[in-house]
């Protein structure tokens, strides 16, 4: 799995197949559950969501890595300003406005969840139904939430099939000859292990170099300039100066296990 897939994962292809788990999920939004969609990540969780939002409304969050970027995020969607309210206001306010909206709340990139955050995830699940996107339920991973897991419906996002790997390929840009590439379609099934995202990244790398797929070297070298790419994509750089964040989660329980 290639570092940061998701900055290659946003291809302008339609969404390919996945119908009988969109439908799953359409039925999870009609009966109100608190909904967990779990997967490992480039295996297209918020790909598969956001073809959800287009015809289910909610309340989404990027992330929620402190809980003033999580009150940001939901605020305008509820049709709320920041206003000069402390925090403990805000907080009330928006759990006062989302019965009147009705709509789940979704939470993408859940992970190593800061106490005050999984307090006000929890606090919104009483009044309004909440899915959260994870990569694993480990609660070294998740953080916080971790012990309200057992409230959720847990959905897990497989990999492609072979036949929906054939039909990306056959959707996506590709300026090269698309005869090639379908042709070596099971070799990049097992090379992307399915994950939409690594195979995204693939023919990213193609669309730039020319690589013969019919040898397992074509296909390293592939595999070995794509991870190159992928590796160099500039990380986001946060600006200096005091910030209204949390600290992150820390391995606490790790720790105290290791002294016991």
């Amino acid at each position: 799995m290639f570092r940061n897939p998701s900055t290659i994962a946003c291809e302008a292809v339609p969404f390919i197949g996945r119908k009988t788990l969109l439908h799953c999920l359409g039925t999870l939004y009609r009966s109100s559950r608190h909904v967990l969609l779990l997967g490992p990540p480039g295996v297209g969780k918020s790909v598969l969501i956001a073809e959800l939002i287009r015809t289910h409304p909610v309340l989404f969050a990027p992330h929620c890595n402190c809980l003033g970027e999580l009150l940001a995020a939901l605020e305008p969607a509820a049709g709320l300003d920041r206003g000069e309210l402390q925090m403990p206001a805000r907080v009330h306010r928006l759990a006062a406005r989302l019965p009147e909206i009705g709509r789940p709340i979704v939470i993408d990139n859940v992970a190593r969840v800061p106490p005050r955050v999984a307090h006000l995830v929890r606090f919104l699940m009483l009044r309004q139904p909440v899915w959260l996107i994870v990569r694993s339920t480990d609660p070294l991973d998740l953080g916080h939430v971790w012990p309200y897991l057992f409230l959720f419906k847990h959905v897990e996002v497989p990999p492609f099939s072979l036949a929906e790997t054939r039909a990306f390929l056959a959707a996506v840009d590709f300026p090269g000859d698309r005869s090639e590439l379908l042709a070596a379609a099971l070799r990049l099934h097992r090379l992307s292990a399915g994950h939409p995202a690594t195979l995204a990244a693939l023919v990213a790398e193609l669309r730039c170099r020319t690589y013969d797929l019919r040898t397992a070297e074509g296909l390293r070298l592939l595999a070995l300039h794509a991870r190159i790419t992928s590796l160099s994509a500039p990380l986001p750089v946060q600006p200096l100066g005091k910030s209204n964040c949390e600290p992150k989660f820390e391995r606490l329980n790790r720790t105290t296990n290791q002294h016991e």
